[in-house]
């Protein structure tokens, strides 16, 4: 039997498979492999990406080098040059998960901008693009941070006041009554759990609902509100939202939150 590749072999011969097909290999400092796409360098950590997928099956290294190879084949050109107009309408915020964003900075080497949320979430800013997202990372901030001063705190205002306008009553429905009340905002542009930053529409929605609001958010596209009131409503709401925060594209949050004068925090039962 074939002993597995230390780290510097398997690099090696993911780099080797890369030339091979076809793609143009900048350089490899160690498992960091450079690969230049659409006449850009993209940097390729090996130990973070695959390395550890290659030690838990060694048997499947090819499986694994050609699911390197189909994912640098499906990454996107990037975006056109925006003008300065188009650029301030098109950027929104995005929820992620914390461990996302580890992943795609090590990904990209250069580190995304992001605001903490709650319960192992950020906030990340994209520039919602017909064809593409272009999420901003520090190097796109820096240049933006010219006379008149760009902070973070003014990108998390504007990014809020481009999701504002993109937002009415036709984006989320109140379903049932009393207790049972729940409101529901399920679209299909990546920004339906996004919404519940803004406060004046968790203002409005906890109007509706009796008691202390709570909120799920297992995914991108899905945010619900209900009351903490009826028990057997949160049971089954809470095991909902586990269930498809593990099984929905773009997981958030496998635990409820709740929504109390302005804040959004994690959902802590009272006994």
């Amino acid at each position: 039997m074939t002993s597995p590749l230390d780290l510097e072999s398997f690099a090696a011969h993911v780099e080797a498979a890369t030339r091979t097909a076809g793609f143009a290999v900048e350089k490899r400092e160690g498992a960091v492999l450079t690969v230049v796409l659409h006449g850009r360098p993209m940097r390729c950590d090996l130990r973070q990406m695959i390395y550890g997928t290659y030690r838990k099956s060694p048997n499947r290294l090819e499986d694994i080098v050609q699911a390197h190879l189909a994912a640098l084949r499906q990454v996107p050109p990037p975006p056109p040059q925006l003008t300065e107009q188009q650029a301030a309408e098109a950027l929104l915020p995005l929820l992620q998960q914390a461990r996302w964003l580890d992943l795609a900075q090590l990904q990209n080497g250069t580190p995304l901008v992001h605001r903490p949320l709650t319960g192992g979430l950020v906030v990340t800013y994209v520039f919602d693009l017909p064809d593409s997202r272009a999420y901003i990372n520090a190097t796109m901030m820096e240049k933006m941070s010219i006379p008149p001063v760009i902070t973070p705190d003014t990108i998390y205002a504007y990014a809020l006041e481009n999701l504002r306008k993109r937002t009415s009553s036709r984006d989320y429905k109140t379903l049932g009554i009393h207790d049972g009340t729940v409101v529901v905002c399920e679209t299909k542009d990546g920004y339906a759990a996004t919404r519940v930053l803004l406060p004046e529409l968790m203002e409005l929605w906890a109007g509706r609902i009796p008691g202390r609001m709570l909120l799920g958010i297992p995914n991108r596209d899905f945010l619900i509100a209900f009351s903490d009131r009826n028990p057997d409503q949160v049971a089954a709401m809470a095991q909902q939202v586990r269930r498809d925060a593990t099984k929905r594209d773009h997981p958030l949050s496998a635990s409820l939150l709740t929504w109390k004068d302005g804040r959004i925090s994690e959902y802590r039962p009272r006994f």
